[in-house]
């Protein structure tokens, strides 16, 4: 404290022993130096605010995004896991299911997976294949589909989903 009193009274001392148009010189820029930091510092905040308030309406949106991904993520963990059913097996449901929607595929066991092709409405066999994938885990391997009048010749393999 008493070196903080002794700094204080040597600026004193020195501010007095300046001459009056000197003290003047140095309080103009003082107050100069003092007005530009102002304006400095006004000018950042400005500049932020109208920075956050464009992000901020971006980073709710991703902060919603990530608490539905993770509310999903639960839901998902809480799910028990599914074993599918042995590749014949999977066929003849999967077959099953083909021909209650109408859809003349073809359906068979092949290299772990089922192998699938006919001509078919192409919105029903996507309707089909959700449901399959849905009901069963499976990934679409191989798939290839052209256009036969207004139906669809569709080729493809479907692996259980635990298989690369």
């Amino acid at each position: 404290m008493k070196a903080l009193l002794a700094l204080i009274a040597d600026a004193q001392q020195a501010w007095q022993a300046r001459q009056p148009r000197e003290r003047q010189m140095l309080a103009a820029m003082f107050a100069v130096l003092v007005v530009a930091a102002l304006w400095s510092l006004w000018d950042f905040s400005r500049t932020e605010r109208v920075r956050l308030s464009r992000a901020l309406p971006a980073a709710q949106a991703t902060l919603g995004n990530m608490r539905d991904a993770a509310a999903e993520l639960q839901r998902l963990r809480r799910q028990p896991l599914r074993i599918p059913p042995a590749p014949q097996a999977l066929a003849e449901l999967l077959q099953t299911g083909a021909k209650a929607r109408g859809l003349g595929l073809k359906v068979r066991a092949e290299a772990g997976g089922v192998a699938v092709s006919g001509s078919v409405d192409f919105d029903a066999y996507l309707n089909w294949l959700a449901e399959a994938q849905r009901d069963y885990g499976l990934k679409v391997q191989k798939f290839s589909a052209s256009r036969v009048g207004a139906s669809a010749q569709i080729e493809m393999l479907l692996l259980p989903g635990s298989a690369n």
